[in-house]
């Protein structure tokens, strides 16, 4: 019996939990390798997205100039590896904010319909709430004319803005005449012209203890916008609170 056969089959025996990978090729092993290298850890990950942009780009451009089969698969599977890796971020921003609600911006600013309705209603009442604040320190002057048609359609917008949030007016005729919302309308004494309102409709806002006068539109706009407008002395008024 020769001995070193028996040797050489003990330690085939040996090795029976390899199977059939007992046989292995050393260079396509090696070729496997260098095809799926890892990642390097010593690049940062700018670094990481630098490269990873450059290399689509380049993929990109080789496949319009050449567009072979090749080409063309080497830039749809690089890019759709971009677009995974882009769907992970996504996920993860995604869980991160559900289970962190500080972060959650939809919170403060829904997306769901329903919901921004709800956070539409409660902003107009606190801006309404701040405009009505506003009328025990400011009031109105409106400026028109008798014969100017916006005049005429603004003046119900006026008086109503007004009723609503508590605010007077003063309502000061360019022409002598008066409007059927304002029949005690006040004739222009010069205050037009120190005011420099050259422009009907006119609203102007009044600070009566200051003197500051804030315009708030010359020409017809609508309620809405008057409240926006309106907002702005609410910012003037924190800013003055905060000094």
């Amino acid at each position: 019996m020769n001995l070193n056969t028996n040797a050489e089959s003990h330690s085939f025996f040996e090795k029976h939990s390899e199977g059939w990978h007992w046989y292995e090729d050393p260079e396509k092993e090696e070729k496997a390798k260098k095809k799926d290298p890892s990642p390097s850890t010593s690049q940062s990950p700018t670094k990481v997205i630098e490269e990873q942009r450059k290399e689509l780009e380049t993929k990109l451009h080789k496949a319009i100039v050449e567009p072979t089969r090749e080409n063309l698969i080497a830039y749809i599977t690089f890019q759709k590896k971009i677009f995974d890796q882009s769907e992970r971020f996504s996920k993860s921003w995604k869980e991160v904010v559900m289970t962190t609600p500080s972060l959650d911006e939809t919170l403060q600013h829904p997306v769901d319909q329903n919901a921004r309705h709800v956070y539409y209603d409660l902003k107009n009442q606190d801006i309404k709430s701040r405009i009505k604040g506003l009328s025990k320190d400011y009031g109105l002057f409106f400026f028109f004319k008798k014969d100017c048609p916006y005049c005429h359609r603004f003046a119900p917008i006026v008086k109503h803005f007004a009723a609503s949030h508590g605010w007077s007016v003063l309502a000061v005729s360019l022409d002598g005449g008066t409007l059927p919302e304002f029949p005690e309308a006040k004739r222009d004494n010069g205050i037009a012209k120190r005011l420099q309102i050259q422009h009907v409709p006119a609203l102007i806002a009044l600070h009566p203890k200051t003197g500051k006068l804030i315009p708030l539109a010359y020409g017809m706009i609508s309620e809405s916008e008057i409240e926006d407008r309106v907002g702005i002395l609410t910012q003037l008024k924190l800013g003055e609170l905060k000094k």
